[in-house]
């Protein structure tokens, strides 16, 4: 069947209708009346000749033949998407929609700043919309892998052939526990490693054990599918782990996490930019990337002038 705007138009429908489990939750996030969701999905299924999915008062689901039109859709509404990014490059201004995909809790590391990032990229490019994704490392490299996604912000994993991984920044990791836990009481100058790796820990599966690289011989307990989730186990007192200090210190500082080790055991977790190989990105990935540097740039300076404005390193005029 031959497309027109009006079809393109009701298969977005369907995918908000998809992705919000019913109808309410698309009519809110579309901002449309219930009436106009219902009108595109009676003629997306007029269009294709059969039904695409069952609503009523045992619920919603797709129906089989649904499904696979979703995940069709998914693809060719991300190719408009591209297409239209690769128009305004012909056209040399920034257009279009970036499917960025970032992994959970970057909001709350103030080093890389991402809200930052966002906020001056659709500054200076108004024509600029903006699609974020937040889910775990292996769910976002097959969604970049696949066109869903253009972008990817997210911690060092496992190469993948089609995959183009540029490092980025660093985020710094300590081996946490919680007041619960035995650990929790002893004394930090006399803790050795030996006594931690007696102690089972929680690891993420994507991180490939690289958080047990101080600890050899350490005993896994149980895997958390990401940060949150980490934390979680963490705080139980059941577990030690790994977490980013800039996430632990919330914990720390109301005396419910202690850092382990502190002054031994330190854990650089790399960040990449993650994007498609075999062509070069479009205008809006290159110029959100650009933003993204500059932005990490900046905090990278500033943190150098704090440090040696602490240590008493100023300019002679300001020494006066």
């Amino acid at each position: 069947m031959k497309l027109s705007a009006a079809d393109l138009k009701s298969l977005s429908v369907f995918l908000a209708v998809a992705e919000h489990r019913g109808f309410a939750g698309a009519q809110t996030a579309l901002h449309m009346s219930q009436s106009a969701v219902s009108f595109h999905i009676r003629a997306l299924e007029e269009r294709v000749g059969f039904i695409v999915c069952r609503r009523g008062r045992q619920g919603f689901e797709l129906t089989e033949r649904g499904a696979i039109v979703y995940e069709r859709a998914k693809l060719l509404l991300s190719s408009v998407d591209d297409f239209d990014s690769e128009m305004s490059e012909l056209r040399s201004s920034v257009y279009g929609t970036l499917r960025l995909g970032v992994v959970d809790n970057t909001i709350m590391d103030v080093d890389l700043d991402l809200q930052g990032v966002i906020g001056e990229f659709l500054r200076k490019n108004p024509k600029a919309r903006l699609n974020i994704t937040v889910g775990s490392p292996d769910r976002l490299i097959g969604e970049i892998a696949n066109g869903e996604l253009q972008l990817g912000i997210l911690p060092e994993t496992a190469q993948m052939e089609g995959l183009q991984h540029r490092q980025i920044y660093t985020e710094v990791h300590g081996i946490y526990c919680a007041k619960r836990h035995p650990l929790f009481a002893r004394d930090s100058a006399q803790l050795t490693i030996e006594e931690v790796i007696n102690h089972p820990f929680v690891v993420r599966p994507y991180a490939n054990l690289q958080e047990l690289k101080s600890f050899p011989n350490a005993q896994v307990g149980a895997h958390a599918s990401n940060m949150e989730a980490q934390a979680l186990l963490i705080l139980s007192g059941h577990f030690i782990g790994n977490l980013p200090r800039y996430y632990a210190n919330h914990w720390v500082e109301r005396g419910e996490l202690k850092a382990l080790l502190p002054d031994q055991v330190e854990i650089a977790s790399p960040f990449c930019v993650v994007t498609r190989v075999g062509r070069r990105p479009s205008l809006i990935v290159r110029t959100f990337i650009q933003e993204l540097v500059a932005r990490l740039w900046q905090q990278s300076h500033r943190l150098d002038t704090d440090k040696s404005t602490a240590k008493g390193d100023l300019p002679n005029d300001e020494q006066r």
